[in-house]
């Protein structure tokens, strides 16, 4: 009878030491069921041991933390994407709010305002419409470049001649605030193979977004030059700069940079440096900044060079 029980006793503790880890699969499954180890990348540590059930627990450990993961990464992006509907929402009802206030003044007093009024009143209404209509093409143009049916133009130019033909479109606009426009490219211009009208778009962001931050009679300096297989773009300014706290965010659609210098009469809506990102990005390239608050801001983009 006793060696009955020994037996008995040995058995058990045989058998819960062989199904200590199936149960611990077991909970792991339930709890990535009831949601509770996804949302903190893996459940409890994985049993050592070097077998098929090892090899599946830790397989099953690597999916969880993957999903995990994920969850946060989608709980992130939903956080970015309400953050970019109430940017985007409160910078088309201000234009819009406006434009409404103007023209419902203008109603009112019809016949009681003088023409130079009615000048007045009409050329902010219309100043206001302007603002409204390049948010909302902002907003087509960003959706489009997001788009899967988005196709590129690609061909092979002079990056050197499109750097010099922007710059230029831009001098009557910096000789307005004093500022010094220049360009600066190596002997050798390089050509890449790429959508030159996207480029074209990209550079005029960031050299529009250079001479709004830049205060009268500062400096733009651009600057065009080959490194290794790489094209780099260079627009740099002396401007106000950019928080250290939001560089990593600078690119992102709608978002702002708290201390820069920008008025309620701005355009754009935040999606321009959102825009030059995707145009790099389907080139094959990248956009990056440098800045230090009070001192200007630095943006790059790189493209690389077609095989020779």
């Amino acid at each position: 009878m006793v060696v009955l029980g020994v037996t008995f006793l040995v058995a058990a503790v045989l058998f819960a030491l062989l199904t200590r880890r199936l149960r611990w699969l077991t909970s792991e499954v339930a709890a990535l069921r009831f949601g509770t180890n996804a949302e903190h990348g893996g459940g409890s540590s994985v049993p050592t041991a070097k077998d098929e059930i090892a090899a599946l627990e830790a397989a099953f450990a690597d999916m969880s933390g993957r999903i995990g993961s994920q969850v946060q990464k989608l709980e992130q992006a939903d956080i970015n994407r309400r953050e970019a509907v109430s940017n985007v929402s409160h910078d088309l009802r201000t234009p819009l709010a406006a434009l409404q206030g103007y023209l419902e003044t203008l109603l009112i007093m019809v016949g009681t305002l003088t023409l130079e009024e009615q000048r007045v009143y009409l050329t902010s209404a219309l100043r206001h419409a302007e603002r409204l209509g390049k948010l909302v093409a902002a907003l087509f143009e960003l959706a489009k470049l997001d788009s899967r049916e988005m196709q590129l133009a690609r061909e092979e130019f002079s990056l050197g001649e499109l750097v010099q033909d922007v710059t230029q479109q831009f001098d009557l606009a910096a000789n307005k605030k004093n500022i010094a426009l220049n360009v600066h490219c190596s002997t050798l211009p390089p050509f890449v193979s790429a959508d030159i009208g996207l480029v074209e778009r990209a550079l005029e962001n960031l050299i529009e977004n250079a001479l709004r931050h830049t205060p009268e009679g500062g400096l733009v300096d651009v600057t065009l030059e080959r490194r290794g297989e790489t094209a780099l773009i260079e627009v740099k300014d002396n401007g106000v700069g950019i928080g250290e706290e939001d560089l990593t965010r600078i690119f992102e659609r709608s978002f702002r940079a708290h201390d820069a210098a920008r008025s309620a009469e701005d355009d754009g809506a935040g999606l321009g440096l959102a825009i030059t990102r995707r145009i790099a990005q389907l080139d094959g390239g990248e956009v990056s900044v440098q800045s230090t608050p009070g001192q200007g801001a630095a943006f790059t983009i790189t493209l690389p060079l077609p095989p020779r």
